[in-house]
């Protein structure tokens, strides 16, 4: 990491501690997703950034170079006592991954949070609506079920920095919890996984539901691509020519 830069020091309303959603791409960008959408509709603001060492490259237009250096970026809801904590990538090296886990904590001592929430994917043979749930403090179970999560059962592990990072919040004495929505296919976008996830979320930090019409109207334009995708290959399959070939 190459340092955090704070652009100003948030002043939430102080009737909570505040709470920090954090979570980085993950399958099917479930996480991404919903911490943009949560940020972009709360009108969270921009208040501090962590750089990366990436990307390892520049590019170029017409011979002129071109280069944004990669951030993780933490945004304020105030009126809300909410951090959002988004980035760019999910670390593949140990060290980064645990690097970029504890300057969360770091900015959540900093402003006092009481409680980290996480989101992320759940890879399921049959996908549906389903959020569950695991947390560092059995005390969150009956808060998580109420808010519409089922909790994992049995035994198993929830890798990348959306699992990692409730971990460590233990150690750092903040209640923590992952919420995880249901997919079917890691390699594409999941809107409605994501919708899901956002659904429990608000409800578990009890803040107004969020209009969710564009996550909407996204899953139907990728239920329509997918049947596109699938009309294709049936035809592909009996020996013909796909539509508009020659």
């Amino acid at each position: 990491m190459l340092g955090l830069k704070w652009h100003f020091a948030p002043k939430f309303a102080g009737r909570l501690p505040p709470r920090v959603v954090a979570a980085l791409p993950d399958m099917g960008n479930v996480a991404g997703i919903g911490v943009a959408y949560l940020a972009k509709k709360l009108d969270a603001r921009l208040f501090a950034e962590l750089y990366s060492f990436w990307p390892p490259f520049v590019g170029y237009k017409d011979g002129i170079v071109e280069y944004r250096q990669a951030s993780y970026r933490f945004y304020a809801a105030e009126p809300l006592d909410l951090v959002i904590f988004a980035g760019d990538f999910n670390p593949a090296d140990p060290r980064r991954l645990y690097e970029v886990c504890y300057e969360v904590l770091d900015v959540a001592g900093k402003v006092g949070a009481g409680a980290l929430y996480s989101i992320g994917a759940a890879l399921r043979q049959a996908t549906g609506d389903k959020v569950y749930a695991a947390t560092n403090n059995p005390a969150m179970v009956g808060q998580l079920k109420e808010a519409g999560a089922e909790m994992l059962q049995g035994e198993g592990q929830i890798s990348g920095f959306n699992g990692l990072i409730t971990g460590l919040a233990k150690e750092r004495g903040i209640d923590a919890a992952c919420l995880l929505g249901e997919i079917d296919n890691p390699n594409i976008i999941q809107p409605r996984a994501a919708q899901s996830i956002l659904q429990v979320l608000t409800r578990a930090l009890g803040i107004p539901a969020l209009d969710m019409t564009q996550l909407s109207d996204e899953e139907k334009r990728k239920k329509f691509m997918e049947q596109q995708v699938s009309y294709l290959e049936k035809v592909m399959e009996r020996g013909g020519e796909p539509p508009g070939i020659a």
